[in-house]
């Protein structure tokens, strides 16, 4: 099947692409869980997610279409959060008081929780037809619910990253606000002009910045796991690369200066006082859900454009990096079976129509879509159109050569921390790149080495 999509098919409609089958027509499920359903009873399923503020009340709409979709099964929400999640979410399988549905951020607990005979494989489950799940879901987004030959979760939708960029900010820094920057080297010239310090080298606005070694690395060329020889490989050359470069913003505007700006930004979620929304970065990696704030909370002057990552050299391909809210059932669950039932309409397996709702939550967009089935419904299409970038999202995510996602082996979660730590210690200027990733490798593929 091909995974593909041209601009040209996000605004107009093209021919029809299979869609998935029959939505509850799967193997009958091995007893993970007892079935207490009674006839003519509804069956509450609690359901544990992390989303605030506005997003909860996306959660809410979810929740309300399955209602409206069936009877037998009620939903009842409930905000966890993300800092404190997948603590909560063990302490509750541990004690056998689980939810019955959980929204990991990320799939990089399921090889532990699944070692741990903690969450339920889907296979298993009436409510689960796999055949169908593979022809609707975009298979970077399938595998990473997987593991083992198993798959344990479903994602809502595909992460995406692109570059926004601030017009009025290059407009004011003598950058030309139509051309944002195709390659690293461009974006590091972008930087430098676009960067404003007073004399003390105080940042009051940052040209660009980022810590996301996931994402940099994938885009310089590099791979983190390999998953034939079950071997960590973070200290890839492209991946040490990546990384020195990363340093060399901080090198260049003192680790301290940009630790400080950093410490006086707003969340991400402070509506208008957003750093990008407020000008306080020039550039930014962002996600789809930026354009529906920027419309909603930004200024109607507030010009901007979106494109595909910088690439490394004019020869690169095109790279992205992609992750999931990825549905899972606990151990313990009061009806497995009617939790993937919901897991699957979350995924929207067969129902382009109403998951192009849930993918444009509020006429928005929100994240790209698991189909492509869903890029030839009309009300996604009235949304791409109406929110220019959209589609450089959905393009750079489903046209990009190399797209990386989370390792799926047993120390995923270990992994990730470190990487995180190891991170911010280069970015500091505590230890050097290949020093610090030589490290991560070693202490990485020791636990992983444990666990297996």
């Amino acid at each position: 099947m091909d995974h593909r999509v041209s601009r040209r098919r996000l605004v107009q409609s093209a021919a029809a692409t299979a869609a998935a089958g029959t939505l509850f027509h799967g193997k009958p499920r091995t007893g993970w869980t007892k079935n207490v359903f009674v006839q003519g009873e509804p069956i509450e399923l609690t359901y544990w997610h992390g989303w605030t503020e506005q997003w909860a009340e996306m959660v809410q709409y979810v929740c309300d279409q399955f209602a409206a979709k069936q009877s037998r099964i009620v939903i009842k929400p409930e905000i966890v959060a993300w800092t404190e999640f997948e603590t909560k979410l063990t302490a509750s399988i541990a004690a056998g008081e689980p939810p019955d549905i959980a929204t990991l951020f990320g799939s990089t607990a399921i090889p532990t929780f699944a070692n741990e005979e903690a969450i339920v494989p889907l296979n298993g489950l009436a409510g689960y037809d796999d055949a169908a799940v593979q022809a609707w879901m975009n298979p970077n987004v399938y595998n990473i619910g997987k593991y083992d030959d198993q798959v344990y979760g479903l994602s809502y939708w595909a992460g995406a990253n692109a570059l926004m960029w601030n017009k009025a900010v290059f407009t004011e820094g003598g950058a030309d606000p139509e051309t944002p920057p195709a390659l690293i080297a461009d974006l590091d010239a972008l930087t430098d002009k676009l960067t404003i310090r007073d004399g003390d080298g105080n940042i009051s606005r940052m040209g660009f910045s980022s810590s996301d070694l996931w994402l940099w690395g994938t885009v310089f060329g590099g791979s983190f796991y390999d998953a034939a020889s079950n071997t960590i490989t973070a200290n890839d050359p492209n991946i040490v690369r990546a990384l020195t470069w990363m340093r060399s913003y901080r090198k260049k505007f003192d680790p301290q200066k940009v630790a400080e700006f950093e410490e006086g930004l707003s969340s991400e979620r402070a509506q208008n006082l957003d750093p990008f929304i407020a000008g306080q970065y020039a550039m930014q990696v962002q996600g789809p859900w930026k354009l529906g704030d920027i419309r909603k909370f930004g200024d109607p002057s507030f010009q901007f454009g979106t494109a595909p990552l910088p690439r490394e050299t004019a020869e690169s391909p095109n790279a992205n990096w992609t992750w999931g809210d990825i549905q899972i059932i606990p151990d313990g669950s009061k009806d497995a079976d009617a939790a993937a039932e919901f897991v699957m309409f979350t995924a929207g397996v067969g129902d382009p129509e109403g998951y192009a709702q849930r993918c444009t939550w509020g006429g928005r967009p929100i994240n790209v879509p698991v189909s492509l089935s869903v890029l030839e419904v009309p009300e996604f299409q009235k949304v791409v159109a109406d929110y220019p970038g959209f589609d450089v999202f959905i393009e750079s995510l489903l046209n990009s050569e190399r797209v990386g996602s989370p390792p799926v082996m047993p120390a995923a979660a270990f992994y990730n921390n470190r990487l995180t730590s190891t991170v911010e210690q280069v970015l500091l200027l505590q230890v050097e790149p290949e020093e610090a990733l030589n490290q991560l490798t070693e202490d990485v593929q020791r636990e992983l080495d444990r666990a297996v």
